[in-house]
């Protein structure tokens, strides 16, 4: 298991910044947050207990960096920044908006497998729970998510220009 900082940057700052970009969906803010997650790691690599996997750890301590980060200050997103994306970037923008919408712990469970690619043994590690619990709220998260994307898809479709009587006496029936 690697024990200096070089390695354990090379390692694990992907999967650590994944993580705390899909806490924050600030770019800047997970790469301030993420090397500070591998200083205060290297400080205390001696107190890392061995119960759980390094990346567990890693991302337990880049949780708490996050949260301490969000008492000091309240963030912010300026959507109107976005109007020129192209589809992509508009779909995956949906996409974390109705991943934000989600509830704790689903939101959290929902990104740190989805985009941090851990294990339900990590995750659960990281909760404090157990690997079944994580697994129910993980895919009780994804069918959340799923509606909340139906649910977009349905208000961003234009309104009909007239109504279809046809389909409103078969509904009616």
């Amino acid at each position: 298991m690697p024990h200096d900082l070089e390695s354990l940057y090379h390692e694990y700052s992907r999967k650590v910044y994944l993580y705390l970009f899909s806490l924050c969906q600030d770019a800047a803010l997970s790469e301030d947050l993420m090397q500070e997650t591998f200083l205060k790691a290297a400080k205390s690599i001696d107190q890392f207990r061995h119960d759980s996997s390094l990346s567990s750890w890693l991302c337990a301590i880049a949780k708490n960096l996050f949260r301490d980060a969000c008492r000091k200050q309240k963030p912010t997103v300026n959507i109107d920044d976005i109007s020129l994306a192209s589809e992509d970037v508009r779909r995956d923008i949906r996409i974390f908006s109705c991943l934000h919408q989600l509830d704790d712990p689903f939101r959290e469970i929902v990104y740190l497998r989805t985009f941090g690619q851990l294990s339900y043994q990590e995750i659960s590690e990281i909760m404090h729970k157990s690997e079944s619990w994580c697994r129910v709220m993980y895919h009780r998260g994804k069918k959340k998510l799923r509606d909340l994307w139906l649910e977009q898809l349905r208000k961003e479709e234009p309104p009909d220009k007239e109504p279809d009587p046809i389909k409103e006496k078969e509904e009616s029936s």
